[in-house]
């Protein structure tokens, strides 16, 4: 048998058997109260593990979530940004063609603006002469009144 240190030396001072028995029982009933409490000690860590893991998992779950939730998003923004680059694409095609017409059609005004011009200087020769002819004879009328006059 083993004996603790110091039971050997209890019994060779006299103490009683009973004594040593009492002492030995109160120290079971201490050790299995320790054991008990280390039992609801691991069972309390086993919980908070267990309540941890449980945490981490919905962080987890709930960081995936975000994370669907994000590439979600950016997947509709890019096909949104691609819908408006197509749109501007066909904005630009236009604007091209808008600008060949006006181009044209400015190039037509000033076309018509030059024969406009054109006619109106091949109408206004006629009056001009017509018109230097008449104030000739005005100058030469006031002339004429002038030195009949004096």
């Amino acid at each position: 048998f083993f004996f603790p240190t110091g039971a050997m030396d209890r019994i060779a001072t006299g103490e009683s058997l009973s004594s040593l028995r009492k002492r030995l029982a109160h120290k079971h009933e201490l050790t299995e109260a320790t054991r008990r409490d280390a039992s609801k000690v691991k069972a309390q860590i086993s919980g908070l593990r267990a309540m941890q893991k449980s945490a981490d998992e919905a962080a987890k779950a709930d960081f995936m979530r975000d994370i669907a939730s994000i590439r979600r998003q950016t997947d509709e923004a890019r096909i949104q940004l691609e819908e408006r680059r197509r749109k501007a694409d066909e904005k630009e095609a236009s604007l091209a063609e808008v600008r060949a017409q006006l181009d044209e059609l400015q190039a037509r005004k000033r076309e018509k603006m030059r024969e406009a011009r054109e006619q109106r200087e091949a109408r206004l020769v006629p009056l001009r002469g017509e018109n230097e002819r008449l104030y000739n004879k005005l100058m030469a009328a006031e002339k004429d009144q002038y030195n009949t006059h004096t």
